[in-house]
């Protein structure tokens, strides 16, 4: 029981987690957050950070009603200790309207992101990359409502900010404007479809539109970068590279130990061969008695 461990815990969940390992991620930060607990108390910073990993790797693991528990717990520790207005809090509400869209409660979910948005643009201001990100995330949910209005609108200010911050041939520039061009022919799509609903009544030929309820890969994925949590593609190549690298650091490190311990042999095999030898005390006689 000591904090250092928490916090080995903790990375190696971690590990477990950009492995692939989701249940044994999971069990490891269940270790961490008793230990926490424990530790340093439910009501710490680092507690509640605990709960936010934990309930990450619960919905990683389609545990999503536990997931959402352990978010609202965070949630009402963070009001306690800290209050509403707190940049913290963004990061907080982000993962529970994430986390609500996927479960398709899109009014609660819209709740919890504008309040990160509002936060966000506070303390980070509105140009920042963080709003950005909280715009499109509330595009997202506006777009599952079929309210592509209000989804063009949050998505515009995304891409504002993408262009201005990162310039136009940035990968992040490039998706929101792809996804601004989808958006618009869905709202144009729409408006046909009640357009022919008003001019011609129950006989109106009617085309499908495309209301996407957002999969559990794609909430996932937009839990990992709001969490920090960004995975690097590597080909094969790069991987027999990296585990080359390894290997090779590996080894040099044991031909340092062992040299290491080679000098240390010999520092004190030559330390012995200095030393004085010390005469052996003489005994006095042992004198009769008269």
């Amino acid at each position: 029981m000591h904090v250092e461990i928490c916090a080995c815990l903790r990375l190696l969940a971690r590990l477990n987690y950009i492995m692939g390992d989701y249940s044994e991620a999971l069990s490891n930060q269940q270790k961490a957050v008793l230990m926490s607990e424990r530790v340093l108390g439910i009501e710490h910073p680092n507690t509640i950070q605990e709960y936010m990993h934990l309930a990450l790797y619960c919905f990683a693991n389609s545990q999503l009603s536990t997931a959402l528990n352990l978010l609202y717990r965070a949630r009402y520790l963070m009001l306690l200790v800290f209050g509403e207005d707190h940049p913290e809090m963004a990061l907080l509400d982000n993962n529970i309207g994430l986390v609500l869209h996927g479960v398709m409660e899109y009014d609660l979910s819209l709740r919890f992101l504008e309040n990160a948005l509002a936060i966000n643009s506070k303390y980070h201001g509105s140009k920042s990359l963080k709003v950005a990100l909280s715009h499109h995330l509330v595009a997202r949910v506006y777009e599952s409502k079929a309210e592509f209005r209000s989804a063009l609108q949050h998505e515009k200010e995304g891409y504002t900010i993408y262009k201005n911050q990162l310039g136009e041939h940035h990968e992040k520039t490039k998706e929101s404007s792809e996804y601004l061009k989808y958006l618009t022919q869905q709202a144009v799509a729409l408006q046909r479809t009640m357009n022919e609903i008003y001019k011609n009544g129950s006989n109106a030929n009617i085309m499908p539109l495309k209301f996407t309820a957002p999969s559990m890969a794609s909430v996932l994925e937009q839990l990992n970068i709001i969490n920090g949590i960004l995975f690097i593609p590597l080909s094969q190549k790069d991987l027999e590279n990296l585990k080359a690298e390894v290997q090779r650091r590996q080894q040099l490190q044991e031909a340092m130990k062992s040299s290491e311990q080679l000098e240390a042999e010999d520092s004190v095999s030559e330390e012995r061969e200095a030393e004085p030898s010390m005469p052996s005390a003489e005994v006095p006689p042992a004198q009769s008695s008269a």
